[in-house]
């Protein structure tokens, strides 16, 4: 249980000093704002445990998807048009950010108009989504805060084409399909819990217990999307660490 004992101490902005500076980015949930439900009929859930230890959470399913789309063609190609623009003014997409398991990206702190329109899209969507989603476990779901994103390319003709299997140092992580599954071959995220990998249409959100093991399915042909977000509990770093071990060994 060591690894577990390292990765655990990544969960949190007290934990990760990185989070302190990007975590401002993104504006908290207002405490007193009503949050929309999504029910069963709106996502797909993916396995089922019974954390051990002081979880304090019933059996839950650890990785949801929407059976929607939540976002527009329209959205998600704005999305990648910025992206792309940005990284040739830097000379091409960043690849050192993450030290482990490092993904062929750009930080939204470059992508202005993305950033804007994610904070909406978090406060009306994204968030009631993994509240939803994830009440049985969350203390507060309303706690909920981004204190990463970032736009992930996979390029199966000369880039990054797959990410090994990693846990995130977060409570929970999402990704967003930014582009049609015809535009490449394979892909999805592969769940070593479940023992497949699971891909999504764009405008989709697919959602999980960050401690959880996965890892981004290799691409054979195309080039495939993501905006991925990293998710806190603000305030609840002890409840965090302790959910994290509890999902560990899904």
């Amino acid at each position: 249980r060591r690894a577990v004992l390292n990765q655990v101490q990544m969960v949190s902005e007290r934990h990760n000093q990185a989070y302190k500076e990007t975590i401002q980015l993104f504006t908290p949930i207002d405490k007193s704002t009503s949050m929309r439900d999504f029910g069963s009929e709106e996502r797909i859930s993916y396995g089922s445990v019974l954390p051990m230890g002081p979880a304090n959470c019933e059996p839950l399913s650890l990785v949801y998807a929407s059976k929607v789309p939540l976002f527009t063609p329209e959205e998600c190609n704005a999305v990648i048009a910025e992206s792309e623009a940005i990284s040739i003014g830097m000379g091409g997409w960043t690849s050192q950010r993450h030290f482990n398991h490092p993904t062929t990206d750009i930080p939204l702190h470059l992508l202005p108009e993305t950033r804007r329109w994610l904070d909406v899209a978090l406060l009306d969507r994204v968030y009631p989504f993994l509240g939803s989603a994830f009440e049985g476990a969350l203390p507060d779901k309303r706690a909920l805060r981004v204190a990463d994103a970032f736009v992930v390319k996979y390029n199966a003709s000369g880039g990054q084409t797959f990410l090994s299997p990693h846990r995130d140092g977060s409570v929970l992580s999402f990704n967003i399909a930014l582009n049609e599954r015809t535009d490449y071959e394979g892909g999805g995220t592969w769940f070593d819990g479940i023992g497949c990998s699971l891909p999504i249409e764009r405008g989709h959100l697919l959602a999980h217990a960050s401690g959880v093991l996965h890892g981004g399915h290799p691409i054979s042909r195309g080039v495939r999307y993501i905006l991925v977000g990293f998710v806190i509990l603000e305030g609840y770093q002890n409840w965090a660490m302790r959910f994290m071990k509890a999902v560990w060994d899904y």
